[in-house]
Formats: C-alpha cells, sequence, structure tokens
C-alpha cells in the first residue's frame, strides 16, 4: 500500500510547515541541518531518522553547543527546534510519550551575552538617505525610499520586502505590516518618511504590486517584489558608498525603538509599534543604556 504524502513527510518537515512565518521556516530549517549533521552526520534534516531522540541526547547536544562558545539565546532557538520535531516525533509514532515528556523537560539554559548592534546618531541616517537621493536614477531613489521606511517604520527585512503598494494610505500616512506568526500592524508614518515615499512613486508609478520593485540593468524597473536579501544588500553597499561606519539593517529597527524610547515614548507602545510579542524584546533594541553608561564611564575620578 503507497503511503500518503503526510506520512512521507519526516517529522521535521511537518514541524517547518507548522511555523507561521516564512523567516523561521528559512531559520529552523538551518538549525535542524546542523543537528542532523552532529547527531547523524547527514546533510539534511529530512533525511534524519528522528526515532533516535531522547532526553540525554539533547543534552548532550545542547552541551556540545556551549563548549563551541553559542550563546544562550542561541541554544535555546536549537532546543525550541528540538522540541518542536520531537513533538511531531511522537504525533507520528516514532517516540514514545514518556521520551517526549522527558524532552519537553529539558530547561531552557539561562545566561545572557552582550547585545549585538548599535543605535544610529540622527546625523548618520541623514547622510545615509541624502546620499541615496543625491544619485541618479530610480534604483538610488528606491533605496532611500527603503532606508528611510526600514527606519521610518521600524521593519524586519522581510517585512519591508513584503510591502504591497495597497499596504500603504498615502493619505492617512500610515503603513500596514504584516509581521512574524502573521501578526498585522498598522504605523503612522513621519512626513520626511511621506516625501521620501512620494518621490518613489513618482518614478514607480501607482500600478499595483510590491511597494519595492525590482530594477534591472539601465534602471528598468520590473513589476517584481525584491528580497529580503536584498534589502540587507542595499543598505550595506549604501552605508559602505556614503562613508559610515558599519551597520545593518537591524541597526536601523534598533534606531526606531531607541529614538522612540528617547523622546520618552511608553516601552509597551514602543512593543505594538515593532509587533513584539514580549516587551523583554523591545528591550533588548533599547541602545540609551550604552551611551548612558558610557558617560558614567568617563566621568570616573582617576
Amino acid at each position: 500500500m503507497t503511503k500518503s504524502y503526510s506520512q512521507q513527510q519526516s517529522a521535521s518537515d511537518v514541524y517547518i510547515l507548522s511555523l507561521q512565518s516564512k523567516q523561521s521556516r528559512v531559520t529552523m530549517t538551518s538549525m535542524l541541518n546542523v543537528i542532523t549533521h552532529k547527531l547523524a552526520k547527514k546533510k539534511y534534516h529530512h533525511d534524519m531518522d528522528w526515532s533516535i531522540l531522547h532526553y540525554e541526547k539533547i543534552l548532550m547536544l545542547l552541551a556540545e553547543l556551549s563548549s563551541e562558545g553559542k550563546s544562550p539565546a542561541t541554544i535555546n532557538v536549537y532546543l525550541s527546534a528540538l522540541k518542536g520535531v520531537a513533538k511531531e516525533s511522537w504525533r507520528k509514532g516514532l517516540i514514545t510519550v514518556e521520551a517526549y515528556q522527558h524532552i519537553k523537560e529539558v530547561k531552557r539554559i539561562k545566561g545572557t551575552r552582550s547585545i549585538k548592534g548599535r543605535a544610529l546618531e540622527l546625523k548618520e541616517l541623514n547622510t545615509l538617505i541624502d546620499y541615496c537621493m543625491a544619485q541618479d536614477g530610480v534604483i538610488a531613489m528606491r533605496d532611500a525610499a527603503v532606508i528611510s521606511l526600514v527606519y521610518g517604520a521600524g521593519l524586519r527585512r522581510h517585512e519591508a520586502a513584503g510591502l504591497m503598494l495597497s499596504d500603504l494610505d498615502v493619505n492617512e500616512g500610515t503603513l500596514k505590516v504584516l509581521g512574524k506568526g502573521n501578526k498585522e500592524r498598522v504605523n503612522a508614518l513621519h512626513n520626511r518618511n511621506l516625501d521620501i515615499i512620494h518621490t518613489w512613486l513618482d518614478e514607480r508609478g501607482l500600478t499595483p504590486g510590491p511597494l519595492f520593485l525590482r530594477a534591472r540593468k539601465g534602471n528598468k524597473l520590473v513589476n517584481e517584489p525584491i528580497s529580503g536579501q536584498t534589502i540587507y544588500d542595499i543598505i550595506i553597499r549604501r552605508y559602505k558608498e556614503a562613508g559610515l561606519k558599519r551597520l545593518t539593517p537591524h541597526d536601523l529597527r534598533r534606531t526606531f525603538a531607541t529614538k522612540l524610547l528617547e523622546n520618552g515614548e511608553d516601552v509597551f507602545l514602543v512593543q505594538d509599534l515593532m509587533g513584539h510579542s514580549s516587551v523583554e524584546t523591545t528591550k533588548n533594541y533599547d541602545r540609551r543604556a550604552d551611551s548612558a553608561k558610557k558617560k558614567a564611564a568617563k566621568a570616573l575620578p582617576f
């Protein structure tokens, strides 16, 4: 008797399908491939025999990741992936309910590491945007709009790449964003954002489709979306061209949070604007303490 498609799928395939966010599926696929190599010397997670999962093996794997210098946060993401696959393995009858319960009880790793990334000074931000706008061609204008909106709406890369023209309400000055967990939020935009976007729309036109279009050689736009990787490439390329200190797309999102908090906005409001499920996550984006600690250290009597 031929197995159905769902029966043929591995427990890890089913787990990945259960994730709502495309970015989460990409991240967990990569992590499960690493786990598969460590546990069975195989390249891809769907080739793994997940019936070997048990409590002790997972503890050994976590210890190995820790010895490699992985941060507690990273190790806990691996653990989350393992628990998700263990659940699907139990549902498929690959492991017993007792084995699954023991895996569920594996505790998250405690501890923190210094937070990576930085918040930009407004002078840096405006230098970056102004540099793009001073260049010729629609690609430079698109890049200016990308950078201004990633900062101005506190966007993740994949959120910016997935925007449609219909998500923008120029009359209300708002942007509809589909974030992690299929959660939708609507953020108001600063007038400078709107000015830059209007200039971009003059070049793009009002044809329905992605807000940020791909561009081919010769500055010719095509009605296709750019990718999250393209967002990354745009920001890395432009900061280098503008002669600025190293920054990443996520630094623009950190800057969004930090500037709002510096302006006295409530952290719970900032949480909503960023699409975070936890206020603790939002606090990790706050870079106000960096300058405060630096100032205190400089003032130390010596």
